[in-house]
This record gives C-alpha cells, sequence and structure tokens, in this order.
C-alpha cells in the first residue's frame, strides 16, 4: 500500500511549524486530544524538540520506511548530522487521517522496529535510552498548561524519577479519564498520583514493591493499594491496553495486518489482554 503523500507532508509541516516558533500550525498539524497533542499542552514546544530528538544536536532528517496499516501511517525518519550524514537516532511519526486531512498522533525516538516490539529497543544503559529517559527531567510545565493537584505531583515525580515522556503523557490521559467519574473524594491528590504511577509501572512490566511507591509519595500502602484498585476496575485498565500503555503490544501489528486482510503464517494473538492484578495492600 502507497503512503499518501498528504501524510508525508504533515512531518514536514510539523519541522516548519517547530522551527518558526509557530504555535497555530503546530496546533493544525497534531491530532486534538492524541498524545503528542497533550505533550504539547503540558510542556510546550521543548517537548515537541524532545520527543522528535530534535535535541540531539543539529540534524538533517530523511525520511526512509514507512508502515501502513488501517487509517493509520508511521513513517521513520533517520537523523543524520549535517556535514558528514553520518546517522545518529531515529524518530517515527504516527499520522492519521481526521477531517479529510492527516495529523499527527505520536512521536517516538525510536526507529520502526522499536514502536511497536519492545525487544527492539536499546540497552536501557545504553547512551540512546539514557538520553530518552533523561529528556523529560529539564522541561517545564508550560505556563498555559491548566493542571490539578494531582497532575502537579504526578508530573513533577514522574520528571524526578526520570521518566520518558510518552509514561508521562500516558499517565496524565489516564488521570483525567478517571477524574470524569471516579470517586475523587476516596482519597487525597497525593494518594491518587501514587496510583497512577504504579498503573503506568505495572503497564510497563515494572515489579517493584509497592510500598516502594507508597515511600516515593509518602501515602499509606493500604489507601495506595485501594486507589490503585478503584482506577483499573473503573477504567477496565488490561496490559498492553492501547490508551494507556506506554509499551507497545506485541500482538497489535498481527491483528491490524489480519484485519487488512494480510496473509499472516502466525497464530494471532486475541485482541483482549488481561487485566491488570489488583493490590492488597
Amino acid at each position: 500500500m502507497s503512503v499518501p503523500k498528504e501524510a508525508v507532508d504533515v512531518v514536514w509541516e510539523f519541522f516548519d511549524a517547530l522551527m518558526e516558533e509557530n504555535e497555530a500550525a503546530l496546533t493544525a498539524v497534531l491530532e486534538p486530544q492524541s498524545d503528542a497533542a497533550l505533550l504539547y499542552e503540558l510542556f510546550g514546544e521543548p517537548a515537541l524538540y524532545a520527543a522528535s530528538a530534535a535535541l540531539r544536536g543539529p540534524c538533517v532528517v530523511r525520511l526512509t520506511r514507512a508502515l501502513v496499516l488501517g487509517d493509520s501511517v508511521w513513517l521513520e525518519g533517520e537523523q543524520v548530522t549535517q556535514d558528514t550524514r553520518e546517522p545518529i537516532g531515529y524518530v517515527v511519526f504516527k499520522v492519521r487521517q481526521q477531517d479529510g486531512g492527516w495529523k499527527i498522533s505520536e512521536i517516538s525516538p525510536w526507529h520502526l522496529e522499536a514502536v511497536h516490539y519492545l525487544s527492539d529497543r536499546p540497552d536501557p544503559q545504553s547512551d540512546l535510552s539514557v538520553g530518552v529517559y533523561l529528556t523529560s527531567y529539564g522541561l517545564q510545565i508550560s505556563p498555559t498548561a491548566n493542571l490539578d493537584g494531582v497532575e502537579q505531583v504526578l508530573i513533577g515525580t514522574m520528571q524526578q524519577e526520570y521518566y520518558p515522556l510518552t509514561s508521562i503523557a500516558k499517565a496524565v490521559r489516564l488521570w483525567r479519564d478517571f477524574r470524569r467519574e471516579g470517586e475523587l473524594a476516596a482519597h487525597d491528590q497525593t494518594v491518587w498520583a501514587a496510583a497512577v504511577h504504579r498503573i503506568i509501572d505495572k503497564m510497563s512490566l515494572v515489579d517493584e514493591p509497592l510500598e516502594q511507591v507508597a515511600l516515593l509519595y509518602n501515602v499509606p500502602t493500604l489507601s495506595l493499594a485501594d486507589a490503585y484498585n478503584r482506577i483499573i476496575h473503573h477504567l477496565n485498565i488490561t496490559y498492553f491496553d492501547h490508551r494507556y500503555s506506554p509499551i507497545p503490544d506485541p500482538g497489535e501489528l498481527l491483528r491490524q495486518a489480519k484485519a487488512a486482510g494480510m496473509e499472516i503464517g502466525e497464530e494471532v494473538p486475541p485482541a483482549t489482554n488481561q487485566p491488570l492484578p489488583e493490590e492488597t495492600g
């Protein structure tokens, strides 16, 4: 399947708007309510520089590969130095059709395979991984961001712990979905923030003791467990939940390929993943 020219054009429009610091143009190329738009809302232009790995230094981006499935296109950009054209990194834009046009919904500082398969991402101790995790640390909350108390505590703590921007955006999205209808009076803001943090860890397959998160936020372990359980049940959160998971669902590409009519040589995993386990405290 060929890549629509308009899908490629919106990536170049993104870089033009970013270089020109054109707020209206940036807003126009980002899909509303997407992870990319949420990063822009929370941290402004610096987050888009960080997400697109432009902070690696002066470079030229050339689009090299693409994956088209359904209404989405993943475009991989190879970043090369301006003088020697030596590759120094990658960035992938997920672009989707909306209202007759194309918008950017996600920006990932990996190559194409690493976006979809956790096993293809660099070793956590590598310079690239460390750089990705550090990019969120120095970012300041945008003065126009309207954050509640939970978000302020949550973002500040996740930045302090060097969580990547993708995880912070997913955490804020999760909390905003829960606070629309959740029983917010059951716990104070710090407990809710700790519970969201715990859920992001679980979906990232990080299995640290519950007490460690409770200590990080200075909240009672039993209160944290109860808040965690309320959120996962209210939102029906599963492993690899496409709404909130910072890591990819290893079966998603196979399911999309089968839905598109492609011949699949291996068993396609079910669309429903296992729910996150309850905490007992």
